[in-house]
């Protein structure tokens, strides 16, 4: 899991530096594999804007581009197709160290001689400053970026690599590191805005959904959005998603995938003109029944495999991938949003026998709580309306068969002490487990609190899990060494 320090950022106040946080984090069990520095060998690469281009005396394919860098004017040689007038870019000046697109090796900038034209300098692609493998086309940046600013400081950035344990599923978000963050720091988590209105049709009147195995499908939670305009992402989501390891695709589908890494819930966006009868049907899949993924590739499914179908055939294979048949086209104009919880056994058994390795599944796989939809599907349907426009549908679909509270989970102070050997003073066992998000009933003279679960974590089933807690944000290395 890519965790990029400025959305981290965005939900906790951080005052350590990189290097300290990765430590408090990896002491505390979440372990920070690899820290990557986004823009540190960018010395010499400025924000500029594309005065003029200019035919190339001696070439037909290049061109000459005059970038203001704010201080002067340089006129360099271009190749790209896409490079135009009034465009913000990245201008590396020599001596810049980029990475050559051909051997992926850093190299040094030098003045060059280019079909008989002086050309000092270089408006840059992706692939030349590391932030993806596009290098057909220069990397075109916001209106609004400051013309001769460093590009390290506009857009520079560390990037946390998790490597996360499978029973912390709630680690593979970044609101679930920023909990962790906040825990180990104490400080207070900023939750997402998740508002939106509502001024479409009745979404009843449009979909309705039919769980046909309730141990398989849990929870299905579902929005309509009418109106959308399907297109490119603005330009920061699709940073935040690049310095994730994602690819941006679109509006919509960059919003699932967004959500998806913000929250931690696996999404899904339908083509719901494409959506036969008005129904979703979560069923088990029939033996031999045939589904064609995104990927475009063929698949012959057999029972207990979980699919969402409409009223005739299969449209997604339940917490893993889409069906080519729905997916988001620049013609679509009317989405279903899925926010669903599947079994997570069934979901693993499925992706192995299928062959499909999904960012969903590798959530679904280690088991997620069902509170967790509704909410990630309310903040998803809040982005899409806000960037790509529409009307929401009045209401939304919340199937939820048994619906069932977590119990709370008993914890005594002799058993903290049996399991550490060590004495923790009462109030701070309360304020650490208050910190993770835990919901504390008792006195605090009593020898034994009540501790409900916060949604978000699936891995505390008995007491001995909360003693591991208070352990790990104390820090391993703080516990005295006793003897038995």
């Amino acid at each position: 899991m890519k965790i990029p320090l400025s959305w981290l950022r965005e939900y906790v106040d951080i005052e350590l530096s990189p290097t300290d946080l990765g430590h408090r984090l990896t002491m505390a069990g979440t372990e920070v594999g690899d820290i990557q520095v986004i823009g540190g060998f960018w010395g010499e690469v400025y924000v500029g804007r594309v005065l003029k281009i200019s035919p190339h005396p001696n070439a037909d394919r290049l061109r000459l581009a005059t970038v203001d860098l704010g201080s002067e004017e340089i006129t360099v040689v271009c190749g790209a197709p896409n490079v135009a007038a009034d465009q913000m870019i990245a201008f590396a000046r020599v001596g810049a160290k980029l990475i050559d697109s051909r051997t992926g090796e850093i190299e040094t900038l030098r003045t060059a001689k280019i079909r008989g034209v002086d050309s000092s300098g270089m408006v840059c692609s992706e692939r030349e400053l590391g932030l993806g493998d596009d290098h057909a086309g220069i990397l075109v940046l916001p209106e609004d970026a400051p013309i001769g600013t460093s590009l390290s400081e506009y857009m520079g950035d560390v990037v946390f690599d998790l490597d996360v344990t499978p029973n912390r599923p709630d680690c593979l978000s970044v609101l679930g590191v920023a909990r962790e963050v906040a825990a180990l720091t104490g400080k207070v988590v900023n939750e997402p805005d998740a508002d939106y209105s509502e001024t479409g049709d009745e979404i009843e009147g449009l979909i309705s959904v039919d769980i046909v195995d309730a141990d398989l499908c849990r929870r299905y939670t579902a929005t309509i959005l009418q109106g959308i305009k399907v297109g490119p992402s603005p330009d920061w989501l699709q940073s935040r998603l690049i310095k994730a390891g994602q690819r941006p695709i679109n509006n919509v589908v960059d919003v699932t995938n967004y959500v998806m890494l913000e929250y931690g819930q696996p999404l899904h966006a339908f083509d719901y003109d494409n959506l036969r009868g008005g129904k979703i049907i979560v069923r088990p899949a029939r033996d031999g029944e045939k589904f064609v993924t995104l990927d475009n590739i063929e698949h012959t499914m057999r029972y207990p495999m979980l699919v969402i179908a409409d009223e005739k055939d299969p449209v997604g294979l339940a917490g893993i991938m889409g069906g080519l048949d729905s997916e988001m086209k620049d013609s679509t104009t009317t989405v279903l949003l899925e926010s669903a919880n599947f079994d997570s056994i069934n979901t693993r058994r499925t992706a192995q026998a299928l062959r499909i390795r999904s960012e969903a599944s590798s959530r679904f796989d280690k088991g997620l709580q069902c509170e967790l939809a509704p909410l990630a599907l309310m903040r998803a349907t809040s982005l899409i309306q806000e960037i790509a426009g529409g009307r929401v549908c009045k209401g939304f679909i919340d199937a939820y068969p048994n619906p069932t509270k977590r119990p709370d989970v008993a914890l005594t102070y002799d058993r903290l002490r049996q399991v550490l050997g060590v004495e923790v003073d009462t109030a701070k066992v309360r304020l650490i487990l208050s910190d993770l998000g835990f919901e504390i009933s008792g006195n605090s003279d009593d020898k034994q609190i009540s501790v409900g679960i916060p949604y978000w974590r699936s891995d505390i089933p008995q007491s001995d899990d909360l003693v591991e807690e208070i352990a790990r944000i104390i820090g391993y290395d703080g516990l005295p060494t006793s003897m038995l």
